[in-house]
């Protein structure tokens, strides 16, 4: 198996149709790969492409962003309260110039319990502490914990007030207001810690989440007092059940356990995995890395995740506490030591239910919209290639599409005649085979000379078996038409080279049209795979020339302006 982290060129239109429809936070890339915008939405599909609709008002500010967006990425969440949160750890992380509203800071709250204490209380707080408490959340808003305070002053009796019960004695002290309204069962004169305790419990298990005889209790009053027509009490229960709901729904995103840790999940289709990682540091999500192996059919998952972890982790320079797994794999002690490293205990986990489990299932379907995304879009284009090189032998009449050399001639007005050479290899450009050629012996705008000696000095480094030029292409693609067609042939032909010769012709708005092969033009309209393969190498070899030639025009210039500035000191 190889690790593969190859990825095609993204195209905006094509991936906004395979937006979900679920709730999710995205973020926007520029062309250098900086994250310029990163937010959240209920639905994904809606969201995003609001941003590319005509339709949709557009802020000056908006607007500058939607420019500059090269591509998009997305991670789906269980609900809106995860995106909120993991949209705030990616903007705290990337600092994204376009979220100037958003980078306040901002902390979410927590509920704390004072386990600690003898008789502990519960409160809202803005941050954790480095104490022995325990705390519940982070909470999308104050609200939602306002409504759980009340809920627990309603349903408990723990106590409201800030006094220290182990340093007073209980005759200092009178029943407050809170006693006398049945909301604290006031430890302060009675001191029963035992039954204090079992409400403590019960908090903390409604705060866990841990609520199904609370609902239970709620949905069989709020049934009796609908069938008695008493629909105000039977609407309180009904909001009681889904305050509930809202005050224990589980951050999956923020886990309570601080400690770092990799949760690994995987999508498999058939000869191709794809891995996603959420990197959890401090409780938080900061990054994802997404790989892709090549694998066999037969392969188990635990066959395939055993050597995803020997690739990726041998190569990690750091190596988190615990690393969560979708399966079993062999010999998983031995993996453990071998992770562990430089003194640091790191260990596999394979969560089989709970939080854990939901984290890990949550990155595999994060892994599998990876491989809708980017996988999907990779064996799609291997097909139309496929494709653009069958109609290539079928045209040609040769066994086999390998190499593809295209040159292109540029000069301004016949000064500084230079050519390109590009070249595309298998599946895509071969950059390190791309050559460059300064003209030597042609003088103005002769295009035919030009390429005449280009071919000739390309084919005589074959013969003399220059390494920059060891192998000879399957099609000379030509930047032009019947004319340079014919300059090319007659070079292969002085050395005895039977290679096809293709030129390659554009329309009046300087678009491809079409291919010249054997005196004939072929309209590539009816070939769209091999229209869209011969586009994207004529307009890759135009631009290498032009950029070359106007490197020189630009040392030329600079040359000029210092002879003359020599001059006129001499003078």
């Amino acid at each position: 198996m190889v690790l593969n982290n190859r990825m095609s060129d993204f195209d905006i239109e094509s991936e906004l149709k395979k937006l979900p429809t679920s709730p999710g936070v995205y973020l926007m890339h520029k062309a250098d790969g900086e994250v310029i915008y990163v937010g959240k939405a209920k639905n994904l599909k809606n969201r995003v492409k609001q941003y590319f609709s005509d339709s949709y008002k557009k802020t000056s500010k908006i607007e500058q962003m939607v420019s500059n967006i090269d591509r998009f990425e997305y991670i789906v969440v269980d609900n809106e309260l995860e995106s909120l949160i993991l949209e705030s750890n990616f903007i705290k992380e990337y600092r994204p110039r376009y979220n100037t509203l958003l980078k306040d800071d901002k902390n979410y709250p927590y509920i704390k319990l004072t386990t600690d204490e003898s008789f502990p209380r519960v409160f809202m707080v803005h941050r954790k502490g480095k104490d022995k408490a325990t705390y519940f959340g982070p909470y999308m808003s104050s609200n939602i914990i306002k409504e759980a305070l009340d809920f627990i002053k309603e349903n408990y009796k723990l106590r409201l007030c800030k006094l220290d019960l182990n340093k007073v004695k209980k005759t200092s002290f009178k029943t407050c207001l809170y006693f006398h309204l049945k909301m604290c069962s006031a430890p302060c004169i009675n001191k029963d810690e035992t039954t204090y305790m079992k409400e403590v419990k019960e908090v903390k298990d409604f705060l866990n989440g841990n609520t199904k005889d609370i609902i239970k209790s709620l949905e069989i009053k709020m049934k009796e007092f609908s069938d008695n027509n008493e629909f105000e009490e039977a609407a309180r229960c009904r909001d009681k059940i889904k305050t509930i709901n809202e005050i224990t729904e589980k951050q999956k995103i923020d886990s309570k356990e601080e400690f770092d840790k990799d949760i690994v999940g995987m999508y498999r289709n058939k000869d191709i995995a794809m891995i996603q990682i959420f990197e959890v540091r401090d409780g938080n999500i900061i990054d994802r890395n997404t790989n892709i192996l090549n694998i066999d059919v037969n392969d188990t998952d635990s066959e395939v995740i055993s050597s995803f972890i020997k690739q990726y982790y041998n190569e990690t320079y750091f190596l988190p506490k615990e690393i969560w797994l979708p399966c079993d794999i062999d010999e998983k002690e031995l993996y453990d030591e071998w992770l562990s490293r430089d003194k640091k205990k790191c260990k596999l986990v394979i969560p089989k239910k709970g939080d854990k489990d939901k984290l890990v299932k949550l990155a595999s379907l994060n892994a599998k919209i990876q491989y809708d995304q980017k996988v999907s879009k990779y064996v799609r284009e291997e097909k139309e290639l496929s494709i653009a090189y069958d109609d290539l032998k079928k045209m040609t009449g040769i066994n086999e599409v390998t190499r593809l050399e295209s040159y292109d001639i540029s000069n301004t007005a016949g000064v500084l005649n230079v050519a390109s050479m590009v070249v595309w290899e298998g599946k895509g450009f071969k950059k390190n085979d791309y050559r460059k050629f300064r003209i030597k012996t042609i003088e103005g705008p002769d295009d035919y000379g030009s390429m005449n000696e280009v071919i000739h000095r390309r084919i005589e480094r074959y013969e003399k078996d220059d390494a920059k030029f060891n192998s000879l292409p399957s099609i000379f693609l030509i930047d032009g038409g019947l004319g340079q067609v014919n300059v090319v042939e007659e070079v292969l032909k002085e050395y005895n080279i039977d290679i096809p010769v293709m030129g390659m012709v554009k329309d009046d708005n300087h678009r491809t049209r079409g291919l010249i092969y054997n005196g004939i033009e072929i309209d590539l309209r009816e070939y769209k795979e091999l229209f869209k393969l011969i586009t994207k190498i004529q307009d890759e070899t135009h631009r290498f020339a032009i950029e070359y030639h106007r490197s020189l025009r630009s040392k030329e210039m600079l040359s000029s302006c210092s002879k003359e500035k020599k001059q006129k000191k001499l003078k």
